[in-house]
């Protein structure tokens, strides 16, 4: 074990692995630089003639951009490589965050491997994408949950302003009604919403702060999307009976028999995920039992209930997740009171590692997908079954991911009302033992 923890479970050993899968990344993106469209879009989003473009994004989502087109001037070929060293830049600080303290916490060393092997297998859309900058500051505000929680709740208006989603994870902030520090977050969290939304106004005016809001009413079934799995694989056997191609959504989207049920289940769905947050926000508003490691947990359900429900799954929403669960894996051994539990200790544990993995050979599925082989699940259909039945694995594996995230909010939850009600128990005892004194005198 010594010689083990000495190759693996030390600074050197985690940059080293760190340098050698993203030079393995940047071979991947090098040989197949597709994927720069999108970067291309921002490019021309910030600087180009047309007003529309990029009006689907938040305007604070936009603000990476803005700022490297700042530096870069008007020159695309360097933006694309400008681009991806700055999501570089980001991911090398996020590992810094997970590694620290790794002195007193040996579960350090687990989250780096799982983000350093993460980043790689997820393929160019890692680099070449937004959606690397609201993931990291959602993992930022988990990470601060603990001691600075007022913090974190600015950093997660932070990120809902950048890509709306974060925003229904607000309801894991709620504590109870008569508790000063739960106001307190919930006061943190609208200020800085409201100051954000403020710089959007007075800069760009109403109309882009809810550009974002009426974009996402107007999309159709994305064919990578959960609910529309099950089209996207008969189709395969059945290639005139769907319609896919690229929308006005600038998404591909599939459309026949079926499709419209499926959107208005996804819309049900959807209803559904935000009715339980809600819930579980009203519940902690009368019961209270706030804590940092069920919050964390109630983050991670969320992401992946909202990635299953909604009508567009593209394979950078991977990305949504895999930071959360880096701070979830890198959390001090559980406290003390817990570790008088061992069986869901280790159930606990199994669940993180399950979902580890799972999330790895997921972005897997996904960089096989797209971009190499994406032509076969809309163009070429009924050419290659291969990418057909990653694509179904991919979303398969993600709501086992949900039902094991469910399993870990609910062991979180159980040891928090465990540890509650021996809390009180304690403290009723003292309070009634003078009176037992005063009994037996």
């Amino acid at each position: 074990m010594p010689v083990l923890r000495r190759l693996f479970a030390t600074i050197p050993a985690m940059w080293t692995a760190w340098v050698i899968a993203r030079i393995m990344l940047g071979f991947i993106i090098f040989r197949d630089h597709s994927p720069r469209g999108d970067v291309a879009y921002y490019f021309y989003g910030i600087l180009g003639n047309d007003p529309s473009m990029m009006t689907e994004y938040p305007h604070a989502g936009t603000w990476p951009v803005e700022v490297l087109t700042a530096l870069i001037g008007d020159h695309i070929d360097a933006f694309y490589i400008a681009f991806v060293l700055m999501c570089m830049l980001v991911d090398a600080l996020f590992l810094a965050l997970v590694l620290s303290n790794h002195h007193a916490n040996p579960r350090v060393w687990i989250a780096g491997w799982f983000w350093i092997f993460f980043g790689t297998l997820t393929g160019q859309v890692f680099y070449m994408r937004l959606d690397i900058f609201p993931a990291l500051t959602v993992a930022a505000a988990a990470a601060c949950l603990v001691r600075w929680p007022n913090i974190a709740s600015a950093l997660l208006a932070f990120a809902t302003t950048m890509k709306l989603w974060p925003g229904v994870l607000a309801a894991g902030l709620v504590g109870r009604f008569s508790n000063r520090k739960s106001w307190l977050r919930l006061l943190s969290f609208f200020t800085a919403l409201v100051a954000l939304c403020a710089i959007t106004v007075v800069t760009s005016g109403w109309q882009r702060l809810l550009s974002p809001l009426t974009y996402q009413s107007d999309r159709g079934l994305q064919i990578e999307s959960v609910f529309a799995t099950p089209f996207v694989y008969q189709a395969f056997y059945e290639p005139t009976r769907w319609e896919m191609g690229y929308a006005e959504s600038k998404s591909f989207e599939i459309s026949g028999p079926g499709v419209d049920q499926a959107i208005a289940w996804s819309t049900y769905s959807m209803s559904a995920v935000i009715a339980f947050a809600l819930a579980w926000a009203l519940w902690r508003f009368l019961a209270g039992g706030w804590n940092p490691r069920s919050t964390i947990a109630f983050f991670g359900v969320m992401i992946l209930l909202l990635i299953i429900t909604n009508k567009v799954f593209s394979p950078q929403y991977i990305v949504w997740f895999a930071p959360l669960l880096a701070v979830a894996l890198r959390q001090p051994q559980m406290s003390e009171h817990q570790l008088k539990h061992p069986r869901t200790h280790r159930a606990i544990s199994i669940l993180m590692v399950s979902l580890a993995v799972l999330t790895l050979v997921t972005a897997a599925l996904g960089s096989y997908v797209y971009p190499s082989n994406y032509n076969f699940i809309w163009a070429q259909v009924g050419v290659e079954f291969a990418p057909v039945a990653a694509l179904a694995l991919r979303n398969l594996l993600i709501v086992i991911m949900a039902a094991l995230a469910l399993c870990w909010l609910a062991l979180e939850t159980w040891c928090e009302a465990r540890a509650q009600s021996k809390h009180s128990a304690a403290q009723q005892h003292l309070a009634e033992a003078p009176i037992a004194m005063d009994a037996r005198d």
